[in-house]
């Protein structure tokens, strides 16, 4: 009888002890490091509501246009990095099934167009968005159809599909913006893999280890079996992927850099990477022909990545070999600008200038410029349309 008391203890005081553990991992979430917050991110904030540590992305994989955000949200809360959060609010056109983040045109008529990935989209209120703040400083409205986690062939295709198609006998623009960020090779890649027409093999990958039911609904539900399951892999470079190695603090800028995801989705020694930018530049192509016989202009926007700005702060890390890989996507675009004779403006001098004078263009641990980056942004992009009128 004793024995079965102190069992009973036991298994009392370890309950008692896992709930602890349970809670105190929720409540000091946000003081995990990167890695491990990553891999709860999806947790339930508790087992009986849908909430979870961090709020679920409003976009989801699309074999059609690769990433598609829902539409018809209203101040739904985002995150960029885990420190990130903006408020976002979508629109449907046309009845489609993709949301943008302004309305469509009540009138039929588009006076200009921002086209791009999720620099367009942007990881801030809208507001503080280029796309939002030029279109204020040059008194005409841009429709934002930036998507996170695109690159150029979506871009096209939401230009022919929610603009140019002759079936919505839409008034076209005389301005299209398209924007374009190094990893758009690789995702221009991305989609064809999804819709089964990329030539290239993807890369080899070992299978995933099999889960039982009852795992997979744990590391749902419960921190700590999130927490475990992550420590359990911590060797897995699927771990790390997104998480940024080096951190300088000089001044008033805070840069956090140096993830290998860029390293590899930049690496234009892939044979993917290449097949990706045959297929951004047929997009291109394609779609400034379209803008142009329309009566529009065209104009490409290079962003450049966080690195490559601050280049000054993360050279003696990261090496010139890194920065001069992930210069290289945006180098071969523009050789592309000058055999196509296509109108582009690199951001990277402009951004490279304000950095130098200190200012925090990006976000601390993000890839994605912050609400003073949209301005500069804004800014150059106003003054470039502007010296084109002179």
């Amino acid at each position: 009888m004793k024995a079965l008391s102190r069992l009973a203890l036991v298994g009392v005081g370890m309950t008692v002890a896992l709930l602890v553990l349970e809670v105190a991992i929720r409540l000091f979430y946000g003081a995990l490091p990167s890695a491990l917050q990553i891999a709860l991110r999806f947790v339930h904030q508790t087992p009986f509501t849908e909430a979870r540590l961090a709020p679920l992305p409003l976009w989801r994989e699309d074999s059609a246009f690769q990433t598609v955000v829902t539409p018809d949200a209203r101040d739904v809360e985002q995150i960029g990095s885990l420190s990130v959060r903006f408020r976002v609010s979508t629109y449907a056109w046309w009845g489609g099934h993709i949301g943008f983040r302004t309305p469509p045109p009540a009138d039929g008529a588009l006076s200009a167009v921002a086209l791009g990935d999720s620099h367009t989209f942007c990881f801030t209120d809208a507001q503080a968005c280029w796309v939002d703040l030029l279109s204020a400083r040059l008194g005409v409205p841009i429709a934002n159809l930036g998507q996170p986690v695109t690159g150029s062939e979506s871009h096209a295709r939401r230009y022919f599909s929610f603009v140019a198609n002759p079936d919505l006998g839409l008034r076209q623009p005389r301005l299209v913006l398209w924007q374009f960020f190094g990893n758009d090779y690789n995702d221009d890649y991305g989609l064809a893999l999804l819709n089964g027409t990329a030539q290239t093999p993807p890369p080899a990958a070992p299978p995933p280890p099999p889960e039982l039911p009852l795992m997979r609904w744990l590391k749902q539900y419960s921190a700590l079996a999130a927490l475990l399951d992550a420590l359990a892999r911590a060797d897995d470079p699927q771990m790390t992927l997104f998480v940024d190695p080096y951190r300088v603090v000089d001044g008033q800028v805070d840069i956090a850099f140096g993830r290998r995801y860029l390293a590899e989705a930049f690496d234009m020694r892939q044979a993917r990477n290449l097949e990706g930018e045959r297929l951004s530049q047929a997009a291109i192509r394609r779609t400034r022909a379209l803008v142009e016989e329309n009566g529009g202009t065209f104009i490409l926007i290079l962003m450049p990545t966080k690195e490559e700005v601050y280049r000054h702060l993360t050279e003696r890390y990261l090496g010139s070999a890194y920065l001069e890989g992930l210069a290289e996507p945006r180098l071969r675009l523009l050789a592309f600008c000058a055999a196509e004779r296509l109108t582009c403006l690199d951001l990277t001098p402009a951004l490279t200038e304000r950095a130098l004078r200190g200012e925090q263009l990006f976000f601390s641990d993000d890839i994605h410029l912050n609400p003073t980056g949209n301005q500069a942004v804004a800014e150059i992009v106003a003054d470039f349309l502007a010296s084109r009128r002179d």
